[in-house]
């Protein structure tokens, strides 16, 4: 009788486990990421739709902005029209305040002041891309397509 008892408790835990995940996915999916803006001192941190996140594939969001090369750095970060909770990704620790051409770093999108900085080495366009895909944090990474 015991073995029933704890066959019935992992059959139990595995399913909940799986209406867990589907219950994240769901989440994901109701949350709107592509709702989603890049913003900062380039947009006077409006939501400017010339700088709205498109989706290149499954909960993968991006935009192309030109940005010119003059030492200072660029601050941004990625948010909805009302700078809504759960919905406002800036950095995610320190180490990942500072972002370069070809880096990924971690983002936080319960955050409130942590903006990601970039200073480009070279006047172009660049893609400024954020991944949500994945367990964890979402990941983001800025490459110059300047042609």
């Amino acid at each position: 009788m015991r073995n029933i008892g704890f066959i019935t408790a992992f059959a139990l835990s595995s399913l909940l486990s799986g209406c867990a995940t589907n219950t994240i996915d769901n989440f994901s999916k109701v949350q709107g990421y592509d709702g989603l803006y890049l913003r900062g001192v380039f947009s006077w941190w409006e939501a400017d739709d010339k700088y709205k996140l498109v989706e290149l594939s499954d909960r993968i969001f991006s935009t192309s902005i030109e940005l010119i090369a003059d030492g200072q750095p660029y601050d941004f970060k990625f948010a909805d029209a009302n700078w809504t909770p759960g919905m406002n990704c800036g950095y995610a620790s320190r180490s990942d305040m500072i972002i370069v051409v070809g880096d990924t770093v971690s983002a936080n999108c319960e955050t409130t002041d942590e903006n990601f900085r970039f200073t480009p080495t070279e006047s172009g366009t660049f893609q400024f891309t954020i991944d949500f895909n994945g367990f964890g944090r979402p990941k983001v990474s800025i490459e110059n397509i300047t042609n």
